[in-house]
């Protein structure tokens, strides 16, 4: 009789892995929720903590973005008078320091935005920073909504705080002045958008690692049930709660089930030896990064991440620096610079030190 008739018992059925990656992501989606006037940031409005999730577990991103953050704000960042002296607002932040803040949200969000409050003639009086995450906006950008709780799945109307966007003439004691670094609609991407699945790898990868110390049932197994086929939902049950207890990145290793007829109805546990396992994690691992560096269009030497190759020369250095600086940093330092000229209506307003290892240029960007 063939096995493939009805009644055939040479059937197997194994447990599918879990879609992870495409299930987890956060897509930059914008829509407008029911009664809303502003549009939703991604998948659920949190697109933005999204990114933030993957800056604080990526190391790679992290160690790309910091370094972009010195790299723009450079050796140091000076300003004309102000209101308050040298700082920028009543809780005594510089100029430097707003400056650090604004290339974070570029290099991190792909935008940022500065709160103006002016006097009531009209005047420019105070500048702070503003994360983007903390903020929601129309289609036009003319209208911004703040709320520290947008991660909330119920955002309280008594605790969003409603400004209108920076204008030149404009009467409003306070405003937002809001940048896109690239234009994508009501809100920006980051550099490393289409980074996000290499992210996600090294952090699972991570992770991994983590809990093959931690847990002693790792690697990887097929559990062999030699008592017959249950029928098709106590399979399913049965799988869903082996994985759910065992298996994934959190326990190191990854299951298959196999139900059988035989060896007089005893389970058994049988090791899949995978001898160049580690040599492909890292094989991985080493891709995800580069794909996370390919974004930012930056060598990992300038961060402090050696690569393969032999040596890099403080020549190779200067030249890969120079390159980098010219395609990445100095457009968001450019940005930087024309906004705040913008808000306080002067040419030259603050001024930018370019980063050296020396410290010794003394070229200004202004």
């Amino acid at each position: 009789m063939s096995n493939t008739e009805p009644n055939s018992k040479a059937v197997m059925r194994f447990a599918a892995i879990d879609p992870y990656i495409e299930t987890n992501i956060i897509s930059p989606t914008e829509s407008k929720g029911r009664d809303k006037d502003y549009v939703q940031w991604g998948d659920g409005n949190h697109y933005p903590h999204y990114l933030l999730d993957l800056y604080r577990n990526v190391t790679s991103l992290r160690s790309v973005i910091n370094g972009c953050v010195d790299f723009a704000v450079g050796d140091d960042v000076t300003a004309m008078i102000f209101p308050y002296g040298d700082k920028m607002n009543r809780k005594g932040e510089t100029a430097r320091d707003l400056v650090k803040r604004i290339a974070w949200n570029a290099f991190v969000f792909g935008g940022y935005a500065l709160q103006v409050i002016r006097s009531k003639d009209g005047a420019n009086r105070e500048l702070y920073a503003i994360d983007l995450d903390k903020l929601r906006t129309d289609e036009e950008n003319e209208v911004f909504w703040y709320s520290e709780n947008w991660g909330d799945k119920f955002v309280r109307s008594d605790k969003v705080i409603r400004y209108p966007k920076w204008m030149k003439e404009g009467k409003s004691e306070t405003s937002i002045f809001y940048v896109k670094c690239q234009e994508f609609g009501a809100y920006p991407a980051p550099l490393y958008a289409a980074a996000v699945k290499a992210c996600e790898i090294e952090r699972s990868i991570d992770e991994y690692h983590l809990n093959a110390i931690n847990n002693s049932f790792m690697g990887s197994y097929v559990i062999n049930f030699n008592n017959g086929a249950p029928t098709q939902e106590i399979k399913e049950e049965i799988e869903r709660n082996v994985n759910e207890k065992f298996a994934g990145k959190s326990n190191a290793g990854r299951i298959m089930l196999s139900w059988n007829d035989s060896k007089e109805v005893e389970t058994t546990v049988q090791r899949l030896e995978q001898d160049d396992f580690g040599e492909r994690y890292k094989t991985l691992a080493s891709h995800c990064r580069q794909q996370i560096f390919t974004a930012f269009r930056a060598n990992p030497n300038l961060f402090g991440i050696p690569t393969e190759s032999l040596g890099f020369s403080s020549e190779e250095y200067e030249s890969a620096f120079k390159l980098f600086n010219r395609t990445q940093i100095q457009p968001v330092q450019d940005l930087i610079v024309d906004s705040f000229d913008k808000i306080l209506g002067l040419t030259g307003s603050i001024a930018i030190k370019p980063f050296s290892i020396e410290r010794d240029t003394t070229q200004i960007i202004q």
